[in-house]
Parts: C-alpha cells; structure tokens; sequence
C-alpha cells in the first residue's frame, strides 16, 4: 500500500526515498499469501451462505457482498495505519507493524476476498443475457456501496487507532 505506511518512512542513509519494495521481507510475502489464503477461503463461504440465504437472484449478492465487505477491511486497516504513524514519527516498530498489517490484511486477506474479474465476469453475462438494467444497477451498486464501505472502514480505523 503506497500510501500507507511505507509511504511515511524516514528514507534510506543516501537522503533517497525509501520503496515499498525496499521494506518488504520474505516474512511479507508469506504473510500476504497467508492473507490471500484466508481471504480467499472466506470469500467461499461467505459466498456459499449468501446463496444459500438468498439463492439465485436476479443480481450477484454473494460477489457484491464480498467487494464490500472487502472495502470495509481494506478502508479500516488503511485508516488505522493513517492515523498510528505520521510523517516524521520515530517510532519505527510502530511503522513496521503498520506495513506489516497494510500487506497481510490489506493486500493479502482483502485482496483474496475482494474480486473485480468475477464482477466484470458477472457484469458482462447479464448483458450477453439481455439483462442491462440488471447490469447497470449491479455496477452502481458495486461501485457505490465499495466506496462507502472504504469511507466506513477509514472512520472506524481512525476510531480505533
């Protein structure tokens, strides 16, 4: 998340700005598949016990839900992480943590739940079944209500820093 955590590093010895890629460790990268893992096993059930509820419906419920519910995880760990470290703040394993969580949870866990292809999958089959007005509202939902979600998640992250 370059806007997160990493974004907000001291810089590296030669004055340069530090990257993203150069605070990354191999415990990151297993803790985002770790994440990814988790996310994606969740999106199953999660999508499984919206059909069960709800069966097949004239709109993708269980995909929209997933997106947002998505948002709502990335939105609070982004907000949390905003307000624990500040420009210019020293207290390092207070940034590394927040980095930490950025890819473990933010990428790793909402990205493995969260899913735009199965959205532009569902989007573009409603069409090829003559069902636009379905299509159209299921975009307006997803990117409206993701969008809300993200805003909820940065209020309720700030709240609990």
């Amino acid at each position: 998340m370059v806007d997160g955590a990493a974004g907000r590093s001291a810089g590296r010895a030669d004055g340069g700005p530090v990257s993203l890629l150069d605070q990354i460790s191999q415990v990151h990268v297993i803790g985002v598949a770790v994440g990814a893992g988790l996310g994606a096993v969740c999106r199953g059930w999660l999508d499984r016990a919206v059909v069960r509820r709800h069966g097949l419906t004239l709109l993708p419920w269980a995909t929209l839900t997933v997106n947002i519910v998505g948002s709502l995880i990335l939105g609070g760990i982004l907000g949390w992480s905003a307000e624990v470290v500040t420009p210019g703040d020293a207290r390092a394993e207070l940034a590394d943590l927040a980095l930490t969580l950025e890819l473990v949870i933010g990428v790793g866990c909402a990205g493995g739940l969260t899913t735009f292809s199965t959205f532009s999958w569902e989007s573009f089959t409603l069409v090829r079944e003559g069902r636009t007005r379905s299509m159209l509202s299921y975009v307006a939902l997803t990117i409206g209500l993701t969008l809300v979600a993200v805003v909820l998640g940065v209020a309720i992250g700030r709240a609990l820093a």
